[in-house]
Parts: C-alpha cells; structure tokens; sequence
C-alpha cells in the first residue's frame, strides 16, 4: 500500500460512499447513540436522525466530507440535538447507559510511543479484570497517538434511577470515583474522557483526519505482542501517512560537525509556555517542579518511584502530569531554596539541581509543545494528585502561585491545612526552543 509524508483530508471527498461499511454491531443499540462528525471546512455537525447501521450514517453524512467522525460513549432514550450539560432551558435527557471508555495517549505519532502506550494499556487491562462491575468490551487503536479501551457497566441499580438529573450525576460520580482509583494505581489515562457522559469517543472504521489511519478494533491478543509485529495490518487510507520509528523530537542530537553549525544558526522549532519554581512574592524559597528522568522509566514507573520520594521527604499532596512519555511532578509547597538543592541531590534530579544552584531557580515546561507547521505535540495528560496523606507531617507552607497553576492545569489540590506563602500569580514565559 502506497504511503505519503503527509495526509491531505480533502481527498476524503466521496470516500464514505453507500457501500463503505462501518461496523456498529459492537453497540448494543446505535439508534441510541449520538454521531458527530468533523468536515472538511472544519465545523461539527451531528447525525439529525437515528443511526441504524452503515448505510444510514453514510447516508447522513449527505453533503459533507466527514474528516473525523465521533459517537456518544452514553446511550439516550433520544440521542437527536442533545443538550449540553449547562442548558438549563431543554427538558433533561434520559440516560440508558454509559460506555466506561479509558483514552491511553502517547504523542506525536510514532512506532516508539505507539509501543509506549500498547504497554500501558495492556497494564490497565490487566488492571481491570479484577473488577467485577465492568465487562470489557473491545479495544481500538485510534488512528493516531494512542488506544481506547471500552467497557460495559454491569452494575445497573444506577440506570434505574427515576429522576434523569440525578441518574446522570450517580453515573458521572461513579465514573469519577473508578478514575481516581485508576490514575491513583498510576495509569496515565485522559482524565476528561472517563467521567463525562457527554463525551464523544472516535468512531471504529473510520479515517483519522490528520493521518489516514483508521480506527480501528484490535483483538486484545494482539495487543500482548509489540506494536511493531503488527500494525502493518490494520487499515488505512491508500495516501496514508507513514508511522516514523520514533519522534524527531526525541533524538538525541549526535556531537558532530552539522551540530555545531546548527549551534550557530539556530532556528525555532517550537513554542511552549514553561514555569519558574521560584515561588512568586518570596525571597528565597522554591517549588519542586520537574520532569522526571527518563532512567526513573515510563510514568507509571516514575510515578511510582516519585511516591517513595513523597513519603520519605513527607512532602504532601504532589501533582503529576505526562507527555505520553516523561512525567512532570509539581510539589507546590515553599522550601527553601537552600533545602531544596540537598532534595534534588538526593533524588538525582540532576538537572534542577545545577539549576537551582547557578541560577537560583528553573523553568519547567507546562504546555505541549506548539510547532512551525501549528501541530500541538506532547500535549500534558493530567495523571493525579497523590500524596494527600503526608500534608500532616509537611512542615512547608503550601505556595500560592504553583497551587493556582495546577487548578490551571487541571487538578485542584486542597490546602485546608497549613500556611500559604508568596502571591497567587505563577511566573511564567513562552519559551523559544530550537
């Protein structure tokens, strides 16, 4: 099959003809389900009637050239212009059911990250099938940065709720207590997909947009042999783009002759907006903000292995974000500066360490990284915040500023106990890396 360097969606024009088949059998009911789909001129429209099968959806698709298409993870009694969660003027929807859906990422697009994220989400699998509650149901490889693992809820007393407000909320709250055990066991999961039962998820058979991949359904034995041995085999657009063995991004570059002149002529790769670990409106105190060494392993491992730090510098409520492949570690608390480097030396947080020690304090990247050709790489997953059992023993205040930036960055940790230090603002930059 023939492969190009980059995918161009607008060939998709006429591709999802009348004889293209979706499989939908995979859903107990799809005229439950809601369709949405990306066009070509990038608005979002949704399927106005019921989807019974392929030819129905393809049908629906009429005019437009759909270059992503999604379905609802819930089941409604009417899945037809849905209301939004905040509209408060639509008679609330009924709730029949909700697909328990985890998204396992690990960006930009690659041989090596796609292995990355196949092992985590063989460890989820595993994960999970000591839990009683939840039948798993098929996993899909996503068509670009990662895999999807669905799940059926057996636990039903919930769905039976009789008012539909309060049945969405039970489901939502549930969901959210099952996402706190998953990412608290150190799986590196979007936490916005899991819990929301307005989520749309990518629809299996269909053409990722940005590359040409389908998404697809993967037989879970599959999944327990390396990346590499077999996606080859799944489907894909004939102008597919080509998977690379591993990001450029993530080369070392080799002390030669051509690094040298690069040196010398810089040019922008890319953007990102990076974080100082000085805590704002303070003399000489410091947060514990960094991305983890790449020898403490894939983040489920270094996650591990930065709560045995939390523990034995009782540290407290520590937050931690991934990239698909390094994790990030935020501890918001003010230490002094001084203290602070004799930490770093003994976790061998090598870098910081030198850092605290010429310049005082370091900048930290909080953002994906905002290429030349305005592609968004290594976009930051927020895992969890663990460690809230040591807030009694941390002698540090708690800083103002790195406690506003991770509710930001989406985990809000709760400080009801402890003195605050330094403003509330964040220092941060847009940082210019070549």
């Amino acid at each position: 099959m023939a492969e190009k360097p980059e995918f161009d969606p607008s060939i998709l024009q006429g591709f999802y003809a009348q004889d293209f088949e979706i499989d939908l059998s995979w859903m107990k009911k799809s005229t439950q389900h809601q369709f949405r789909w990306r066009c070509l001129e990038n608005r979002w429209q949704s399927a106005h009637r019921r989807v019974r099968n392929s030819a129905t959806l393809v049908k629906a698709f009429q005019n437009t050239t759909p270059t992503d298409v999604y379905v609802s993870t819930a089941s409604w009694l009417n899945p037809i212009d849905l209301p939004r969660l905040r509209d408060q003027e639509a008679a609330y929807p009924i709730l029949l059911d909700h697909l328990v859906v985890f998204d396992i990422d690990a960006p930009p697009f690659c041989i090596a990250n796609m292995e990355l994220a196949r092992q985590s989400a063989v460890r989820l699998y595993e994960w999970m099938k000591d839990k009683e509650d939840y039948a798993f149901s098929h996993v899909t490889f996503s068509g670009s940065k990662g895999f999807h693992l669905f799940y059926q809820d057996l636990a039903r007393e919930k769905f039976q709720i009789p008012d539909p407000k309060e049945r969405e909320e039970k489901v939502r709250f549930e969901r959210k207590k099952l996402l706190d055990l998953v990412t608290s066991a150190g799986h590196a999961v979007d936490t916005k997909i899991t819990a929301d039962t307005r989520r749309i998820i990518r629809l299996p058979g269909t053409v990722h947009g940005k590359t040409g991949w389908k998404c697809s359904i993967v037989d879970i034995d599959t999944m327990y042999k390396p990346f590499k041995k077999w996606y080859r085999l799944l489907d894909r657009h004939s102008n597919a783009v080509k998977i690379p063995r591993k990001s450029a991004k993530s080369k070392k570059y080799q002390r030669n002759t051509k690094e040298k002149e690069a040196t010398l002529n810089p040019q922008i790769d890319s953007l990102s907006i990076e974080v100082s670990t000085h805590v704002a409106g303070t003399k000489n105190r410091s947060a514990l903000v960094c991305w983890l060494p790449h020898n403490w392993g894939e983040p489920q491992l270094a996650v591990q292995r930065a709560l045995d730090s939390i523990e034995m510098f009782g540290f407290g409520a520590t937050a931690f974000w991934t990239d698909g492949v390094r994790t990030l570690m935020i501890v918001p608390r003010a230490i002094p500066r001084e203290q602070l480097i004799k930490i770093t030396r003994k976790l061998k947080l090598n870098t910081l360490h030198r850092e605290l020690k010429e310049r005082q304090h370091s900048w930290a990247r909080i953002t994906g990284m905002l290429s030349v050709e305005h592609e968004w790489e290594k976009e930051l997953i927020p895992i969890n915040v663990l460690g809230k059992e040591f807030n009694s023993v941390c002698t540090w205040p708690w800083s103002r500023s790195h406690l506003e930036l991770s509710k930001r960055m989406g985990l809000s940790i709760e400080c009801n106990e402890g003195e605050l230090s330094g403003n509330e603002e964040p220092s941060i930059r847009i940082a210019q890396r070549s």
